[in-house]
């Protein structure tokens, strides 16, 4: 994320600028370390920078097949559209710690470097928390610390719905289902995600092979498992090769959590994701944090601060179902 540590009074003071050197350095080291809340926002999203107040998503119709012309005819023009725009924009986060002038006192270095590190440590899972609630929501918008986000794509329907509609046929799609993950149900899925229509109404074709999965729903997770790394056809006493064995990645998102009883999943097409944008996480500004000394209480305070949206600028990409029909 490349934290910023702007310059800070910290170094001023001689009491705690040898603390503060210390410190900086503890934060630099836990924001180049990569965890598994990086690597969450990097498997769901496209991950980009920006640096204006939000962000405008969209695209174009495609063009019709060639067509068949006679000798010396001129060609049909054909109507390219600007497809439905998208604007995500962009929130700023912020948190602030304090270094007591006890741990000071007392040279507790070790809990102020502990302290320190769980500074960018709960940015990143600010992050990937952000990205989880929007990717999983259910409904056309989300709460997520106190705020309301926006969770529609382009069209104006929310991001899993059954009446995703085309620009330029007008045609009505769905990504939404209700079947369990079985193995039957995923190859259904996958061939109906295939052969969803852009926005002028052609077939994409675009190939699904990810498969994302509640972090508190282990019935869910062991039939992803079972169904994605058997190397014969689950349930079956017969000799038939698993077709889906080598074409699937699961992703365990443990920030989704569930009611017990509920058994959602979601499957992706990192293929369609790339090509259309359809996830995207923005990082405006990066981690910045500063530090003072404050006069009340002696205490060293830190502040981090940053600004990040997520959004959906096309749901082709996606199909969520909640599991609860066979």
């Amino acid at each position: 994320m490349a934290i910023v540590i702007s310059k800070n009074s910290a170094l001023n003071d001689d009491l705690w600028k040898p603390v503060a050197q210390v410190v900086n350095a503890v934060l630099e080291d836990t924001d180049a370390e990569k965890t598994k809340y990086d690597q969450l926002v990097a498997d769901l999203a496209i991950e980009k920078k920006s640096n204006k107040y939000a962000e405008k998503q969209t695209g174009i119709t495609s063009l019709s097949s060639f067509d068949v012309v006679n000798e010396g005819d001129k060609a049909k023009l054909d109507d390219l559209q600007e497809a439905f725009p998208k604007l995500i924009v962009h929130s700023a986060f912020s948190k602030s710690v304090a270094l007591t002038k006890e741990m000071l006192d007392d040279g507790d270095i070790d809990t102020m470097k502990v302290v320190a590190s769980n500074l960018v440590k709960a940015y990143k899972r600010t992050r990937a928390e952000l990205m989880s609630k929007a990717l999983t929501c259910a409904s056309s918008s989300f709460t997520y610390g106190g705020h309301t986000f926006d969770c529609t794509t382009g069209d104006g329907q929310a991001l899993f719905s059954t009446a995703h509609v085309n620009k330029k046929d007008g045609a009505t799609q769905s990504n939404k289902s209700t079947k369990q993950l079985t193995l039957d149900n995923l190859i259904a899925l996958a061939n109906m995600g295939r052969n969803f229509t852009n926005e002028s109404g052609i077939v994409t074709g675009y190939e699904f092979d990810t498969i994302i999965v509640p972090g508190n729903c282990p019935t869910v997770e062991n039939a992803a498992r079972v169904i994605i790394n058997s190397d014969k056809v689950v349930g079956s006493n017969n000799n038939d090769v698993n077709t889906q064995k080598g074409k699937w990645t699961l992703i365990v998102d443990p920030l989704w959590t569930v009611a017990a009883g509920e058994t959602p999943y979601i499957l992706m097409s990192s293929e369609a994701n790339k090509a259309y944008n359809g996830t995207v996480f923005y990082d405006r500004t990066a981690l910045d944090v500063k530090s003072e000394v404050e006069i009340d209480s002696r205490n060293l305070k830190y502040n981090g601060y940053g600004r990040m949206s997520c959004g959906f600028n096309n749901w082709r990409h996606l199909i969520y179902s909640t599991g609860a029909e066979a």
